[in-house]
């Protein structure tokens, strides 16, 4: 995937938007249902949740700008049941595939650098480094394998807030 983090390689996908939190993709939203309708597995196994301080609630969506892109090996985005996919995603179901070694034998490896300009920041540089790496091998006859994967971003910003009698307004 060429982009930053998952959710904005995931708002290619038909039918999937996104939600951004300081202009960078955040939340998935499938079919109309909103994030916390969805059930986001990694490899077959279903992730874990957080909610962001900006919230204040918790909730089952899962923050997609926590995973880059560089290292995801497929995305599988199930608009509706099949009975090989756990259950629990009104929306959808998105199976995060990471790389794993035997899938392809043999040595692999990547390494990537970008740099993002964002005129948006009034303090720190606008442009800032995004660097990955990843490592795959196989070893005794393809039978046992490891991979190791590196990603390093840096993101120079910040958000003015303002709440009056409850009410919050971010700038």
């Amino acid at each position: 995937f060429s982009d930053s983090n998952l959710a904005e390689s995931l708002q290619r996908v038909t039918g999937v938007s996104i939600d951004r939190q300081r202009g960078e993709g955040a939340r998935v939203t499938v079919r109309g249902f909103g994030p916390d309708f969805n059930l986001v597995l990694l490899n077959g196994r279903q992730m874990p949740t957080s909610s962001t301080l900006e919230e204040f609630r918790v909730g089952r969506s899962f923050d997609f700008a926590n995973l880059a892109s560089d290292n995801i090996a497929a995305v599988e985005v199930f608009k509706s049941g099949q009975a090989d996919v756990p259950t629990g995603g009104i929306g959808s179901t998105i199976n995060v595939k990471t790389t794993r070694p035997l899938d392809a034998p043999g040595m692999i490896a990547t390494i990537s650098a970008n740099a993002l300009r964002d005129e948006s920041t009034e303090q720190g540089s606008s442009v800032t480094p995004e660097i990955s790496a990843l490592f795959s091998n196989t070893f005794a006859e393809d039978t046992v394998g490891i991979a190791l994967s590196v990603v390093r971003q840096e993101r120079d910003n910040g958000v003015d807030t303002a709440s009056v009698n409850g009410r919050s307004e971010e700038r």
